[in-house]
């Protein structure tokens, strides 16, 4: 599920929306404005619904960087279809949590705000858009980060 920190509103993604690390990711046919959003992925890890930010930090186990693909060209027709389409989530190495790129303050109240509206349950991923402006992606881009590779095709 996506998190927006500014509006409180969230996406939920299923399974197929997970593009694992390493596999490359295929621009899709129905759009001509792909771009991706750098996030914070953050695995749950017990079940909690109506989680205080106070205790939060009980209910996910790991972080990852990673990518939140958005069909731009999409968003204003057809919503779900621009956010949640199979492999539009890339997400890197699971790290310990003290290596998240949020701090923990933010990712303590964004378990919060949406655990007040669905139940989170283990192995959810929950990942928080950064503030930065989405970036136009095309074929044969790499993208790099410190623990996430993306190949673009």
């Amino acid at each position: 599920m996506t998190y927006y920190d500014n509006t409180h509103h969230f996406t939920m993604k299923c399974d197929a929306s997970l593009l694992n690390q390493r596999k490359p990711f295929f621009m899709p046919d129905w759009s001509q404005d792909v771009r991706c959003i750098p996030c914070t992925v953050v695995r749950i890890s017990r079940l909690g619904k109506c989680i205080t930010p106070k205790f939060a930090n009980r209910y996910y186990d790991a972080v990852a960087e990673g990518l939140d693909f958005v069909a731009y060209d999409l968003l204003a027709t057809d919503y779900a279809q621009a956010t949640a389409f199979d492999n539009s989530l890339c997400v890197g190495e699971w790290l310990p949590v003290d290596n998240a790129s949020l701090p923990a303050t933010a990712i303590d109240q964004a378990i919060s705000d949406i655990s007040r509206i669905v139940t989170l349950r283990m192995g959810d991923l929950v990942y928080i858009d950064h503030t930065i402006e989405p970036q136009p992606i095309h074929a044969e881009q790499i993208i790099e980060q410190e623990h996430l590779y993306c190949k673009i095709k």
